[in-house]
């Protein structure tokens, strides 16, 4: 049966392309990993085509055994949601939708999956990221980006996820640049989920360690 790693995030733009780019490259060199980003929003048409600029950044790494159509199958140029991107396509897109692509191309291979926004942003006409996630029983990380006001937002993801009956497997703190914080800390007061603060790129093999056990 296919293995999933579905990465959210507390909002959008706290790093997920970022860390899954990472993550990606160091996975494969040990398991020949894929990568799904469903929907893209945002992109830039160039000779008639549609380019989506996080799903060709996961494509520069898998483009030998992949397409970028199979990678990103839906995209649309409006930088918006994409639940608000598909009505006013006027297009159909359910999540099953998606669950039918990914299927399609995980046979036995796992799969990196990156949603959109955050885990409870509107993923589809019918759905949330965290619906997607409950549908194809992913390994769900969690990233976080450490910031002010991170903290209510990890911990509200956290209740969230638990009152939505859905594992959350691991949280990943996005520490880029540094700060005068203890944001990780704080947050691991108040939970028991496995938690990694990636400060430097050495900190990929700590996650990759984490993951590895459900691969």
């Amino acid at each position: 049966m296919p293995k999933y790693l579905f990465i959210t995030g507390t909002n959008t733009d706290v790093g997920k392309t970022f860390i899954g780019t990472k993550l990606i490259k160091g996975l494969n060199k040990k398991y020949s990993c894929l990568v799904f980003k469903p929907i893209e929003t945002g992109c830039v048409k160039r000779k008639g085509e549609l380019i989506p600029e996080d799903s060709t950044k996961y494509y520069s790494i898998v483009n030998k055994v992949m397409d970028l159509d199979e990678l990103n199958p839906y995209r649309f140029i409006p930088p918006i949601s994409p639940y608000l991107a598909i009505k006013r396509a006027k297009r159909k897109i359910f999540l099953k939708d998606y669950y039918t692509k990914l299927k399609v191309i995980s046979k036995n291979a796992p799969v990196l999956v990156e949603g959109a926004g955050g885990a409870f942003s509107p993923l589809a006409l019918d759905g949330l990221n965290i619906d997607l996630m409950k549908m194809i029983g992913s390994f769900n990380i969690l990233i976080i980006k450490d910031e002010l006001g991170c903290i209510s937002g990890a911990l509200s993801n956290i209740l969230a996820f638990e009152k939505y009956k859905v594992r959350l497997d691991l949280l990943i703190l996005n520490t880029q640049n540094k700060n005068n914080m203890d944001n990780f800390k704080e947050i691991r007061k108040y939970t028991s989920i496995p938690m990694i603060n990636y400060t430097k790129s050495a900190d990929i093999k700590t996650i990759q360690d984490k993951i590895s056990r459900f691969l």
